[in-house]
């Protein structure tokens, strides 16, 4: 559906050659959710904008459906640009017009008839949940409903491709949650390829089937989210699911004084990841018994990704050295990877 073949794109600003995207290569799949997830300054954004040439890239090509849009003139680009909606973090509705009017504007150069216009609105505000609200200004609603008016405009003229600019970074948790559940409904519905770009890990986890981590305008790792989050090969990978998890919280506390795991000079202590049947072995149990040895659970956490089990422990063993050493053999033999976090 979408690819990109070594996008590079070069600002020039008083004077500074800022590279805001290096050589990036990816390919997104029909009606997959496809996540692109950074801090502040990675160039996801400026990258996202490259795909329906908003920015147009300094170099490299854009695909869509195999089809080359970089060499388009104005007049294809612009038909092309119909099959792509966009979103944005601030929604980017007109104050002055009523929701029902933000939605018509870009419908009025389609060629519809006022009647179906008419149709079409209501059956988006329907799709949105917000059927009610047509002759409602965006300053009369929740922030989670002027992004829902957003996604109604994006969607009038059809697309098949939904771009999502940080989306969610300004709404409230429960609301995201909402919107997030929206826009799973319109990728099943409508077979929609939707691309996210956030700083959020919980979005990724939540709503994308892959997604691409980036730094300093490049992609540094590629991924389905499942083994994102069970085989992180980036640091930034790691740093991003510390936000996501409890683990993060439980790390801080590390070298603190007086804290838990402030044990003794030469304390072990292990992270564990299950990923699939491994989550239902009790394999804790296993090893206290076999090699007789104590095991302290210091965190655990068991969540669901895409409906498999991923589980998360970080423990202290004690016993015998060799006996340890045989038991953290045992674990990795039944699939579990293990670190030593001290």
């Amino acid at each position: 559906m979408i690819r990109l073949e070594h996008i590079n794109k070069t600002f020039y600003q008083k004077g500074q050659t800022i590279e805001a995207v290096k050589d990036v290569s990816l390919s997104i799949r029909p009606g997959e959710i496809y996540g692109i997830i950074g801090f502040s300054g990675a160039g996801k954004s400026t990258l996202v904008r490259c795909i329906n040439l908003l920015e147009r890239p300094t170099s490299g090509r854009v695909y869509i459906q195999d089809q080359e849009i970089t060499s388009l003139n104005p007049k294809e680009l612009g038909k092309l640009r119909q099959g792509i909606g966009m979103i944005f973090q601030h929604f980017n509705l007109m104050p002055s017009r009523t929701v029902y009017d933000n939605i018509d504007l870009p419908l009025k150069r389609t060629g519809l008839t006022k009647a179906e216009r008419q149709s079409k609105i209501a059956s988006l505000l329907e799709m949105v949940d917000l059927a009610d609200k047509q002759h409602t200004y965006p300053s009369q609603l929740s922030g989670g409903q002027q992004q829902r008016v957003a996604i109604a405009r994006a969607l009038c003229c059809d697309p098949k491709i939904l771009l999502c600019d940080e989306a969610t970074s300004a709404l409230d948790p429960q609301t995201t949650e909402q919107i997030l559940a929206l826009l799973k409904k319109l990728n099943d519905k409508l077979k929609l390829t939707i691309v996210v770009i956030t700083h959020q890990m919980s979005v990724v986890k939540d709503l994308c089937d892959r997604a691409a981590v980036m730094e300093d305008g490049r992609i540094v790792e590629e991924n389905t989210v499942y083994n994102l989050f069970a085989e992180p090969k980036a640091e930034l990978t790691r740093r991003f699911l510390d936000t996501a998890s409890n683990l993060g919280s439980f790390l801080d506390i590390f070298d603190k004084k007086g804290s838990l795991a402030d044990i003794a000079p030469d304390t072990h202590i292990w992270h564990l990841t299950y990923t699939g049947q491994a989550t239902g072995e009790a394999l804790m149990t296993e090893i206290s018994v076999r090699f007789k040895i104590k095991v302290n659970i210091l965190y655990g956490n068991i969540e669901y990704i895409k409906g498999m089990p991923l589980g998360k422990l970080a423990v202290h063993l004690t016993g015998e050295n060799a006996e340890v050493d045989k038991a953290i053999s045992y674990i990795k033999e039944h699939g579990v990877a293990v670190e030593m976090l001290k």
